[in-house]
């Protein structure tokens, strides 16, 4: 064996051995299903946020009022929630990869069809149509990643999925820029062209249905009626882990939402910052979370799921009350990007925890859909909530997500540690 000198009078080998890179133990079949489940991620933030975007010159297009406005928002999240729970209970009978496709055509030809929408109407009914898509597409893509992935590396494959967030957003606002710039602005029809571009996803799904396995661990459920499966939900070992995750995800989505949703605001109108300069403070909250989504699967596999819930979200506590307290723009920028690494990457863990806190469940996709999905009530509580109590003080209005970081903690603490646990067939 070749030698090489170590110290005077010692040799070692040049071909001793070395630990296996990680990525190396994913088989492949796993970084197929992480690219179909990413794709179907990060397509569904991009559309999601195509709403955000497109709000004003539908207001415009449509003469709407704010009222008639945020009433599109609410029947999107609607189709979101009930598409996530009824699409993880689909994916527990047809398959996780089947699902996966079908929802990302769906929200894909849902998307497309509003370029042609005549009325604000069709624009509610088309985007309550999306959004069943959408969410169904998360549930499918969530329990595919988690049971290909191995345990070991689990959180890592759950946190490459959800950076789909910060991309997606990213895409969808440089869309929108390239669209506006061909079409001198969004209003007067530039907004059709943006969602026509929607339509797009449904190529990718043709190569999810190709080439994307099922897990080994995925059995079909028997066929039953979607009651029947709800109440499997609740059988003995399942029904405390389940109410748990929600409650976490029920805070979290809280806490997001109301960062998200008013931080724009709040900069303008409490620290008077331009808003063509709070968009940089946007930009900057973006790059903390593809910072936090980067680190969170790293550290969750590491220290353990409980740890690092904890470490983000006391990082995303600190930001808020950095937000609320200070009114100097660099301690302001510094908290947009710890809001990002810390409230966003929260949601870096949220599929391979779920996966593992239902590691029993015969209906896991049902469960991990319910977890997610059901607790995107929380993100629909906060923009009224917050709204109404800003109208009294703006920055008590925003401190409520302070707290939510707080309850949410606490649930953390109530949860057992989840890391390395195998997911039962």
């Amino acid at each position: 064996m070749t030698s090489a000198p170590d110290s005077p009078g010692r040799t070692r080998p040049l071909t001793a051995d070395r630990p296996r890179p990680w990525y190396r133990e994913v088989p492949r079949s796993g970084w197929r299903a992480l690219a179909a489940a990413g794709l179907g991620w990060l397509f569904e933030v991009f559309d999601v946020y195509l709403l955000s975007l497109t709000i004003p010159a539908l207001v415009t297009d449509f003469g709407l009022t704010k009222a008639q406005a945020g009433l599109i928002g609410t029947v999107s999240a609607i189709g979101l929630i009930i598409g996530g729970i009824l699409g993880g209970g689909i994916a527990d009978r047809i398959g996780r990869v089947r699902t996966l496709s079908c929802a990302m055509v769906v929200y894909a030809v849902f998307t497309g069809c509003t370029a042609l929408a005549g009325s604000v109407l069709w624009v509610e009914l088309l985007r309550l149509l999306a959004g069943l898509g959408m969410g169904a597409s998360w549930s499918a893509g969530a329990a595919l990643v988690a049971e290909t992935w191995p345990a070991a590396h689990r959180g890592k494959g759950g946190a490459l999925m959800q950076a789909g967030m910060p991309v997606g957003n990213l895409l969808a606002i440089m869309a929108a820029a390239a669209v506006a710039a061909g079409h001198g602005g969004l209003a007067h029809g530039g907004w059709r062209v943006l969602y026509a571009l929607g339509a797009v996803p449904a190529l990718a799904a043709v190569w999810v249905r190709l080439r994307a396995t099922e897990p080994a661990t995925w059995r079909p459920v028997p066929r039953m009626r979607l009651g029947g499966q709800v109440r499997g939900l609740f059988a003995p070992g399942c029904r405390r882990p389940l109410l748990l995750a929600l409650t976490f995800v029920f805070f979290a989505q809280y806490v997001f939402w109301a960062v998200s949703t008013f931080l724009p605001t709040y900069l303008v109108e409490v620290d008077h910052i331009a808003f063509t300069h709070s968009l940089r403070f946007l930009v900057v909250q973006q790059l903390g979370a593809l910072v936090g989504f980067a680190c969170f699967g790293a550290l969750a596999d590491r220290w353990g799921r409980r740890p690092t819930f904890l470490a983000y979200l006391l990082v995303g506590a600190t930001a808020i009350v950095l937000l609320v307290t200070t009114r100097a723009p660099l301690v302001a920028s510094a908290a947009a990007f710890l809001a990002g690494v810390g409230i966003s990457g929260t949601f870096a863990g949220m599929g391979p925890w779920a996966a593992e806190m239902m590691h029993r469940s015969p209906t896991r996709g049902l469960a991990m859909g319910t977890i997610y999905n059901g607790g995107r009530v929380g993100g629909a509580i906060a923009p009224y909530l917050v709204g109404s109590i800003a109208a009294t003080s703006f920055p008590l209005g925003l401190a409520t997500a302070a707290l939510a970081c707080a309850l949410a903690m606490v649930t953390v603490l109530a949860t057992p540690e989840t890391r390395g646990r195998a997911l039962l067939p």
